[in-house]
């Protein structure tokens, strides 16, 4: 049974991210909770980046050893994480507290376990960097007579995105997905295929370039921590290209008394001394603990990455409870809204999966019973789902707002003002505010002194302005009561 006060601590309005009383009411695990709280001392207020931070990592550690069933399909546990905030508000500044950590970790697990842990994290985005490049190189060969000779042969020299770690961009603006060149054309496609799951076969880069007769092969099984001011262009991107679908985003436009608060707080802290080997040490050994309990487990299942995790009857609740409040949330959004948060929808419930079992993986070192760690129970979906929800509300919130003021900006250009104007001096002369369209379009064009398709045109971008009627086989309009 899912908690009575579930769905109403749902409906919630967005939460101040230094909000602790849905946290408290969840109870994050023991270690997530922690290394929040030291986060938001380097990076004032941004709680849900910073826990998502500590999600990122873990899940690319875990993805070898953990396999997600679902049905005939197998998904697996990394995060792709993007965030998308103010300029000023404490991103570089989060990102500078966690590489640190990220290297230490990958330096003890690759030292104990023989892994090979990296960072990406270049700012050449040319098609050599990224997925690698062929050189010639000479090699002596055996004839069948036994004399050797020398020849020229290809080899591929890896990119930087092949490999296991993090694929970080901390200006994410510039990767190609926002601001395309000749050099970046193909990061979309890049980042669209290394993103597809693990346990399949159309997540490895391959193209064939001019030189050498076999394509360039990049194995990339990173995982994205990017973050970046919000561009411009994310409505068209959104719209149009796919990717960010793929990424959990989290896009907050900071208010001014926030920014107020975090400007006291920089102030507080100037001259002040801490620790900075402290975290990178304590959380990084936290890793690896968790790392040795899951490598215990995967070898416990005879290293069977479906068997390691396992998912409870009220997970599945709770996760259904979940999607029919995701649905519910914008079901009264305005269209543009709605059509734009559909496309996010699996993809966001997809991400809640994984959070929750990188929750159940998390706490499972400091359940004693061995035999009850790495089951995924309600509470890990009730985890998982108050920060993926803090995620899908900033994108809801942001997006109403930026499409309502695209959608201002195109009607202005198309003299909005000009259809109200005419439209009211018109209907002070009916009853009930129901004019004629064909006058009110002929009155404009009288006014603008423009030909009848600009008047046409101009029309098809303020229609929606207008609700429409037909009175006795006539067309009639009536501005809407939002735009009197």
């Amino acid at each position: 049974m899912i908690d009575e006060n579930y769905e109403e601590e749902l409906y919630y309005s967005f939460i101040d991210q230094d909000n602790e009383k849905v946290t408290e009411w969840i109870r994050m695990p023991a270690i997530v909770k922690k290394y929040t709280e030291d986060a938001v001392k380097a990076s004032n207020f941004n709680h849900v980046p910073a826990s998502m931070s500590f999600f990122v990592l873990l899940g690319q550690i875990c993805k070898d050893m953990v396999a997600i069933p679902s049905g005939i399909n197998v998904d697996d546990c990394r995060i792709q994480f993007a965030w998308l905030q103010t300029s000023g508000t404490g991103k570089s500044t989060l990102t500078n507290w966690y590489l640190p950590i990220v290297r230490e970790t990958f330096d003890l697990i690759n030292a104990e376990h023989g892994t090979d842990f990296d960072i990406f994290d270049v700012t050449d985005y040319t098609d050599a960097a990224l997925i690698g490049s062929m050189e010639k190189r000479r090699e002596e060969v055996e004839d069948e007579d036994g004399r050797t000779r020398t020849i020229e042969v290809d080899v591929q020299i890896p990119g930087q995105l092949n490999g296991s770690g993090l694929a970080m961009w901390d200006e994410f603006e510039y990767s190609g997905i926002f601001k395309q060149s000749q050099h970046k054309e193909q990061a979309v496609v890049y980042l669209n295929t290394f993103m597809n799951t693990l346990w399949g076969e159309t997540w490895v880069i391959k193209k064939k370039l001019k030189q050498g007769d076999e394509p360039i092969i990049c194995e990339c099984m990173r995982s994205i921590y990017a973050t970046t001011y919000i561009p411009k262009m994310l409505t068209s991107v959104i719209a149009d290209k796919g990717v960010l679908q793929r990424l959990l985003l989290f896009v907050y436009e900071v208010p001014q008394h926030q920014q107020k608060d975090m400007r006291r707080r920089l102030i507080a802290d100037w001259g002040t001394i801490q620790d900075r080997e402290e975290p990178k040490l304590k959380y990084a050994k936290s890793l690896l603990h968790i790392y040795n309990a899951l490598k215990e487990r995967y070898d416990d299942v005879g290293q069977d990455p479906l068997r390691v995790i396992r998912i409870s009857k009220d997970a599945n609740d709770a996760l259904n409870q979940e999607c029919y409040v995701m649905e519910q949330y914008i079901s009264n959004s305005r269209q543009e809204v709605f059509d734009a948060m559909e496309t996010f929808i699996n993809r966001i419930l997809k991400h809640i999966q994984k959070l929750a079992i990188l929750c159940c993986i998390a706490e499972a070192p400091s359940i004693p019973d061995k035999s009850k760690r790495f089951i995924v129970t309600q509470n890990h979906v009730l985890q998982a789902s108050y920060l993926i929800r803090q995620c899908y509300k900033s994108l809801v919130s942001w997006l109403d707002e930026a499409l309502r003021t695209e959608r201002k900006s195109v009607a202005e250009k198309a003299n909005i003002g000009v259809f109200k104007k005419v439209y009211l001096d018109m209907g002070q002369q009916t009853k009930d505010g129901w004019v004629h369209k064909t006058k009110l379009l002929a009155t404009v064009r009288k006014e603008t002194k423009k030909s009848q398709g600009t008047i046409y045109k101009w029309w098809e971008k303020v229609e929606e302005y207008f609700d429409t009627n037909r009175i006795n086989k006539q067309v009639y309009i009536k501005l809407k009561e939002e735009e009197t």
